[in-house]
């Protein structure tokens, strides 16, 4: 049984002109202890979406999301069931996620009561600092006094805070600079292997999500269009988009190339395109993607895509 389980989620929001907006169209993921699951694709393809849905800050529109056997109670006035506290959530800008009038030491101290009645371990403020790297004197400083990536790095010790099973973390380095974020990246990889948390790393740079995850999931217009190992999807991507993404990836390979730039932009999830929602974009699309929804399937051990043309692919 996995961890974290997602089966056939929707996600809908109301759009500005009255109509729905299917942000997350039925989607399957899992992810299990001392793993590491990303999540990539463009921006507005729907990963936070997903993302906000599996910690339970959205309602579902469709489908169920459970976490260690127990369905996902949405966020309410009521207090959250106390196993369902060690499924965290780190956000992407850590600035605006911790509250600039509180000390350090004080939100953490929450995370610490919310671990209560759960059976977990039991951390002090200070042991959650000195797990992600920063001095246990800096409990009584406020979030304004430190660098994004120590904000970053005290968003985590929050979440490690209510000893969790497993942590959602939505673009956590992405509004940092290329060093914190590769110090950050690696403080993730290390508490996955340390502690046996499950971890679904959102994110649209595939460059870091190569050398953290072990399975990558690749998400276009509300659908997940790939999902295999990662070091395998990006030697021989087998959707086309998944193909895209990578060719895009800047390589400093000292002659001067640039990356190629996929066509078009992500369709209004308000009026996705009939069939396959890449084939607009497609550069092997065929008569039948326009009009024919490809099918989820399983092409190798680990491997799924939903793509008329995959087999192809494996050739």
């Amino acid at each position: 049984m996995s961890l974290l389980s997602i089966r056939d989620l929707v996600v809908s929001y109301r759009g500005h002109s009255g109509g729905t907006v299917t942000a997350v169209a039925g989607c399957n993921l899992d992810v299990e202890a001392g793993q590491i699951v990303a999540l990539v694709g463009e921006s507005g393809c729907g990963k936070s979406s997903l993302g906000k849905t599996a910690v339970g800050l959205i309602h579902p529109a469709g489908g169920s999301v459970t976490f260690d056997g127990e369905r996902v109670v949405p966020l309410g006035r009521k207090a959250r069931p106390a196993p369902q506290r060690r499924l965290q959530m780190v956000f992407q800008d850590p600035f605006s996620s911790l509250n600039p009038r509180r000390k350090i030491g004080d939100l953490i101290a929450d995370g610490i009561r919310v671990s209560e009645g759960h059976g977990g371990r039991r951390f002090s403020v200070g042991e959650c600092l000195e797990r992600v790297g920063l001095s246990a004197g800096i409990a009584d400083r406020f979030p304004h006094q430190f660098s994004g990536g120590q904000r970053q790095r005290i968003a985590i010790a929050r979440a490690l805070a209510a000893d969790p099973r497993c942590i959602v973390a939505d673009e956590p380095i992405s509004a940092l600079d290329a060093s914190a974020q590769a110090s950050i990246a690696n403080l993730l990889v290390e508490l996955v292997e340390e502690l046996d948390v499950g971890l679904l790393f959102i994110s649209h740079d595939l460059s870091i999500v190569r050398r953290i995850a072990d399975v990558t999931a690749v998400m276009y217009l509300g659908k997940i269009v790939e999902m295999a190992p990662s070091e395998a999807l990006w030697q021989r991507p087998l959707h086309p988009y998944s193909a895209g993404l990578i060719g895009a990836i800047t390589e400093p390979d000292g002659e001067g190339r640039l990356p190629a730039d996929l066509p078009g932009d992500v369709p209004d999830p308000a009026a996705p395109p009939s069939g396959c929602r890449f084939h607009p974009r497609c550069p092997i699309a065929l008569e039948r993607c326009s009009v024919e929804e490809p099918a989820w399937r399983l092409l190798a051990p680990g491997r799924t895509v939903a793509c008329h043309r995959a087999e192809a692919a494996l050739t």
